[in-house]
């Protein structure tokens, strides 16, 4: 099957090039897409790095391959986790493969490897994993490690199992996540997948989307604190505040959960749809 690419993504090239020359599986970022008349996507214009050089070429798509690389685009967060390693990462992977959504193809499973001396995350070994049995099996004796699924949206869960703490990373294009600010259909469907993956991890809390310094400190607490930054939060329904900051809105959830979101989503089904104004969206991004 032939990749749909998009700007930004990481590639791979599947065999040698001539022109440049450019042996195989140098890796390389999407910076255009070339189109027909009828918009429809012809080639890829790729930088690849080689050595101390930065080489551009257009290529057919079935020239490249996906490649996983560290945190990229929108991120969500799910910490508070109950749930031991093997049943979490089980769990979560039947959330995202029951709902249609495959292993990408390619190397499409990083394992990740915690400095405890310095407290960082650090590349390791890449594989490719067809099912993702293999990641249900041995990802849990791994510190860590980052799944690709399939689809446009380039979701991949980053377990990150041990650091300091637990936690899940959750990732998506973050044009994707802006179809989510917008009306309400996208950000349903966000909605129940990060419910679905919420319920799966045994989180106690979810918050989408975190920016770099909480990805960089991971000091998840510190987002619950006003003026938030995350559009959306799954928590214990003791954590909403009882007079609610502007633009957000509170749902009730079973087991004592509850949402808080400045997304447009239903909290039920007799709801209206809702679509945000520039206005709103402004507001939103200014507070953000």
């Amino acid at each position: 099957m032939i990749p749909v690419l998009y700007e930004g993504d990481n590639v791979r090239l599947l065999r040698d090039v001539s022109e440049p020359a450019l042996p195989k599986h140098t890796e390389g970022r999407v910076t255009g897409i070339q189109r027909s008349a009828e918009g429809s996507p012809l080639a890829a214009e790729i930088s690849f790095y080689c050595g101390s050089k930065t080489t551009t070429a257009t290529l057919p798509f079935d020239a490249v391959e996906l490649v996983l690389k560290f945190t990229q685009g929108c991120t969500a967060v799910f910490w508070g986790l109950e749930k031991s390693p093997h049943a979490l990462m089980e769990s979560s992977m039947h959330a995202m493969l029951d709902r249609d959504f495959e292993m990408r193809q390619g190397l499409n499973v990083m394992r990740l490897d915690y400095n405890r001396a310095e407290r960082f995350w650090k590349k390791g070994e890449m594989l490719s994993d067809p099912t993702g049995a293999h990641v249900v099996v041995r990802g849990p004796e791994w510190d860590g490690c980052v799944v690709a699924f399939s689809g446009s949206q380039r979701y991949e869960l980053e377990f990150r199992l041990g650091g300091r703490w637990p936690y899940v990373l959750f990732h998506q294009r973050w044009e994707t996540y802006w179809q989510c600010r917008q009306t309400t259909p996208p950000a349903m469907s966000l909605l129940r997948l990060l419910l679905n993956l919420n319920n799966a991890l045994g989180a106690e809390y979810c918050a989408a989307p975190v920016a770099s310094n909480w990805l960089m400190d991971e000091s998840w607490k510190t987002l619950l604190q006003q003026p938030w930054f995350p559009d959306l939060f799954i928590l214990p329904e003791s954590n909403v505040p009882g007079q609610l900051p502007a633009l957000y809105r509170a749902g009730r959830l079973v087991n004592k959960k509850a949402i808080l979101t400045t997304l447009p989503v239903k909290f039920s089904p007799v709801d209206d749809p809702i679509e945000r104004t520039e206005r709103e969206l402004k507001l939103n991004q200014l507070r953000a």
